[in-house]
């Protein structure tokens, strides 16, 4: 019996524009009709999942940051976890000398330490606000508080970023292909698995009593936890290899989960 819907945002349930399917919220809102709770888990951070729930018109689970903040259905939160000071300062000026953007993030907004065009196109995908601190990278650690850091730019310099942070800092980072253009960087100890197997455990529910669908390299941590995991089909093939199952849609996913407790219904009245 599925207990639990866990989404991906960007590329699994929010197309381009933040736009959801109206046949993923319709059976979003069906799932929910049938008794089965929500959660979304996003490498963005939880003001804008909140934003996307109320969009919705539903009560949801939140993981949020790529797993740094877990909040549940009441707004309670049950995890968070920041970047030591030192590594956090180091990963910030790890993009010098090249044309990425860097982009770090507190638990409730996102900051620069400049403004130019190149992070106003950015600011116009994001859910939460964008502040413009000249002195972040002195406050690394005290004032500012960093759970996430990503580079936006050119996959060519991405990649080769995601190389040079591993080589340094491998021990204790975790660094990867969030999105076409974004590469994020977390404490190696911070994932979207390990904030799911958090929320699992405080709301009782089993990994087996949980579907989770994804896109990208971030969401991979979960199809590790989860033995129903989907992959959508417009993904990585390297990320649908990782998941049990590839669907086109959150949709799909999800009248999956339905049918399998239509089943799990139906045979129970027949051994009754």
């Amino acid at each position: 019996m599925i207990k639990l819907i866990v989404s991906d945002l960007d590329g699994t349930l929010l197309k381009t524009g933040h736009h959801i399917r109206p046949e993923d919220r319709a059976a979003i809102h069906d799932a929910i009709a049938n008794g089965i709770t929500v959660s979304f888990a996003s490498g963005r951070m939880h003001p804008e999942i909140v934003h996307v729930i109320q969009e919705l018109g539903i009560s949801a689970h939140s993981v949020s940051q790529n797993g740094a903040f877990v909040h549940t259905i009441d707004q309670q939160l049950i995890q968070q976890d920041t970047f030591e000071t030192s590594l956090i300062r180091q990963l910030a000026l790890a993009a010098d000398g090249t044309t990425l953007y860097p982009v770090m993030c507190t638990p409730d907004y996102y900051f620069v330490t400049e403004m130019n065009d190149g992070y106003a196109a950015i600011e116009t995908n994001l859910l939460a606000p964008l502040r413009v601190i000249p002195h972040a990278i002195e406050a690394l650690g005290s004032e500012l508080l960093c759970c996430k850091i990503s580079f936006i730019g050119e996959m060519e310099q991405l990649i080769m970023l995601q190389q040079q942070v591993l080589s340094v800092h491998g021990d204790k980072i975790d660094a990867y292909i969030s999105d076409v253009n974004c590469m994020d960087v977390m404490p190696r100890h911070v994932s979207k698995g390990v904030g799911l197997q958090t929320l699992l455990a405080h709301s009782g529910i089993r990994a087996d009593e949980t579907i989770c669908i994804g896109d990208s390299f971030n969401d991979i941590s979960m199809f590790g936890v989860i033995p129903h995991s989907f992959a959508i089909s417009s993904s990585h093939p390297e990320v649908q290899a990782r998941a049990a199952y590839v669907v086109d849609s959150v949709a799909d996913a999800v009248t999956w989960a339905l049918q399998l407790n239509t089943n799990n219904t139906d045979t129970k009245a027949n051994l009754t």
